[in-house]
């Protein structure tokens, strides 16, 4: 069959056969945009590993990079932990419920982890050190983050943080110092990693740490990457501080530290941040953004082809082995195209501008809970008061009403009584005219 096809293109030309001059007409575009396709969705992770009994505490893996990780952590058997704003949201039970159902596995929980306020990463973090034997960690994930689009207002967190700096760097420093003790008692035996999502606007970001906010610099409404590369630079220095620190700490048992913590760089993807980035965060520019989406298709990373480089640092056993703190992209580590963000000096200068802020933002938000305690108290107060008063108005109306309803009764028993009299008297009166004309 294939020679007789062969011999009559040949002897008798394309034209011969139905469809083949289109096809052959359609083959080379379609060969490029396969090329195109292969080349921008960049390395796959080629390495599997069992993931039955880890646990894996997860943000962001409810959408987008996130999701993708959490779906193949859940293939795997993978015990997770998401870190969510709320348990309360029907839509996370039903999220979770079909994980399970997908992948039976059951072992999928989430846990109240607002990155955006300060205190509930704090409530989160002493719970889970609250227990006795320490609980089990393996890996943490952090894909969380904002990226607001062209053209925005300044947004802050619940503390009232600049958004890109509070949740992509502030949350992230205030969780892994919280849960540093957790880190440091696990078994020798265990390699613990720590991957930290990170983006290659770090490149254009200008990172100044004694105006981190871009208070006085003022807001980049235009160029806002300035500030979302700020804070990624940040977290990377951040990466390699909390390593420096893991390697300097000296285990009671005299073995070396287990931890690895990893920035990795997803590539730009179709995830939903790129989606409202590239939208301008407006309906027309949805609009516009689905007209080209083919385009996007072609050059923009899916989620799953992003998270290939954290499979290859959760299940490579080499990135256990090698040096923590640097950066993964395309399944490898990669050099930091801003040498400064390795450097010790910034990132212990990082560490105690973090702290200082992070204090007083909790202080103040300290103070605004116990005035706010103190006025729900005192509506409490006010509630119980006013109900007693109106339970006493109520007793107090349901007597009236009694005894006013006894002298009614009194009255109607006297008004019969003189009735009766008055017909009796009648009667007898009646009764003397009868017998005095007899």
């Amino acid at each position: 069959m294939p020679v007789e096809f062969l011999g009559q293109v040949f002897s008798e030309g394309a034209s011969s056969v139905p469809y083949l001059p289109t096809i052959l007409r359609i083959l080379p575009w379609a060969a490029l945009v396969y090329i195109l396709r292969w080349f921008f969705g960049g390395e796959t992770n080629k390495v599997e590993r069992v993931m039955h009994g880890k646990v894996v505490m997860v943000a962001g893996g409810t959408s987008g990079l996130g999701a993708a990780i959490v779906n193949d952590l859940a293939s795997k058997g993978a015990q997770i932990v998401l870190l969510v704003r709320s348990t309360q949201d029907y839509w996370l039970i039903d999220y979770i419920s079909d994980l399970r159902k997908k992948y039976s596995n059951n072992l999928i929980y989430a846990e109240e982890c607002d990155l955006s306020s300060l205190h509930s990463i704090r409530l989160f973090c002493t719970k889970w050190l609250d227990n006795a034997p320490p609980r089990r960690l393996d890996s943490i994930v952090l894909a969380a983050g904002v990226m607001a689009p062209p053209f925005s207002s300044r947004g802050v967190t619940k503390d009232g943080v600049e958004v890109h700096w509070g949740v992509n760097y502030l949350a992230y420093y205030h969780f892994l110092t919280l849960m540093m003790p957790a880190l440091k008692v696990q078994p020798p035996d265990r390699d613990v990693k720590i991957l930290v999502a990170t983006c290659a606007a770090y490149m254009l970001g200008e990172l100044d740490l004694n105006d981190p906010e871009f208070l006085e610099r003022g807001y980049p409404g235009r160029r806002p990457w300035l500030v979302y590369g700020a804070a990624k630079i940040a977290v990377m220095a951040l990466v390699a501080e909390v390593q420096r620190q893991l390697d300097e700490y000296k285990r009671p048992d005299g073995m070396p530290t287990n931890v690895k913590v990893w920035s990795v760089d997803p590539g730009i993807m179709r995830s939903p941040g790129s989606r409202r980035w590239l939208s301008l965060g407006s309906v027309i520019g949805l609009l516009a953004y689905l007209v080209t989406w083919p385009f996007w298709w072609v050059v923009l990373k899916s989620t799953d082809e992003g998270a290939q480089g954290f499979f290859a640092g959760l299940y490579d056993p080499e990135f256990g082995k090698r040096k923590g703190g640097g950066l993964i992209r395309e399944c490898k580590v990669s050099p930091f195209r801003k040498p400064e963000i390795e450097s010790e000096i910034l990132g212990q200068h990082l560490f105690e501008v973090s702290k200082a802020q992070v204090a007083k933002i909790e202080k103040a938000a300290a103070l605004e809970r116990a005035k706010q305690k103190k006025k729900d108290e005192e509506v409490e107060a006010k509630a119980a008061k006013d109900s007693k008063s109106d339970e006493k108005e109520t007793t107090l109306k349901s007597k009236s009403q009694k005894s006013s309803g006894k002298k009614v009764a009194f009255n109607d028993e006297a008004d019969s009584t003189a009735a009766e009299a008055s017909a009796t008297d009648t009667l007898k009166s009646t009764n003397k005219r009868r017998t005095k004309k007899t």
